[in-house]
């Protein structure tokens, strides 16, 4: 999150971690705390995998601290759940790799394809899933997806996780290829899809006709406000997807017309 950074030595890290994960420091002080160095966090099975804090991954400070309860805490065990039965995981919008990591983490047999378009960001991913020992099971894509093929200007803003081709205000941007989640899976058949894209899931879901009419994969998608939303859960009617549920405080629950997204909870699951 924006503001002040502290550094803080290897040996206090750890100490904070202890105390955090039992509650005993506020939020409002880790956030401004930057973890350095690989850590061990805990899927929510309980069993362990590695994940590396970079210097300006900001997302770190809430998966590290408190080893994953207070970052999408609802949303990690239902994408668990299904990736332990799917033969192949889609991570559009990848970021460093944490869903891919849970993904891999709950079936050792899943095959997955982690598209990150940022190339700041893609070391970052492959250096997880090098610390997994995944790299033989996860193809990386460094592009964007999108309806159709081409190439566009990827905005990235002070938050690097919500870098994307709508950002409006970016402090920086990089032009980067754009591709389809058809083109990119081929013949791999994807049975779970995480969308990370900061507003253009329709486009995402439009440039995957192929995948969803062979395999019907649950998808599930982040949607930021209530217009996002409707075009989202109106794009996945059109190709067969019913049930729109929201990941939220309460577990996973039907979602009626006119339902806004509240903050911390913008994941929403679709299913055939």
């Amino acid at each position: 999150m924006p503001g002040m950074t502290v550094r803080i030595a290897p040996a206090l890290q750890r100490a904070i971690r202890f105390a955090a994960v039992r509650g005993c420091v506020p939020t409002a002080v880790w956030q401004r705390l930057h973890p350095t160095g690989a850590w061990t966090l805990h899927a929510p099975d309980g069993s362990p995998f590695n994940y590396e804090s970079a210097p300006d991954d900001i997302m770190a400070r809430s998966i590290v601290w408190t080893d994953l309860r207070h970052w999408e805490e609802t949303t990690q065990p239902v994408l668990f759940d299904l990736a332990r039965t799917a033969r192949g995981f889609l991570d559009v919008g990848a970021f460093a790799g944490i869903y891919t990591l849970l993904a891999c983490r709950a079936n050792p047999r899943l095959r997955a394809i982690a598209l990150e378009p940022n190339p700041a960001t893609v070391p970052k991913l492959r250096r997880n899933l090098e610390l997994n020992r995944l790299d033989d099971r996860v193809a990386v894509v460094e592009k964007a997806l999108s309806d159709r093929p081409g190439r566009a200007r990827l905005g990235i803003p002070h938050d690097t996780t919500a870098a994307s081709l709508t950002e409006r205000s970016p402090l920086h941007t990089v032009e980067v290829e754009v591709t389809t989640a058809d083109e990119v899976v081929g013949d791999l058949p994807i049975d779970l899809v995480k969308i990370d894209v900061e507003g253009l899931e329709p486009e995402v879901l439009c440039g995957m006709t192929r995948t969803i009419a062979a395999h019907r994969p649950a998808i599930v998608a982040e949607c930021l406000d209530a217009a996002a939303l409707d075009r989202f859960r109106e794009t996945a009617r059109e190709f067969g997807y019913r049930t729109l549920r929201h990941l939220g405080r309460n577990g996973s629950t039907p979602v009626g017309d006119g339902f806004v997204p509240p903050p911390r909870y913008a994941n929403f699951l679709v299913t055939p």
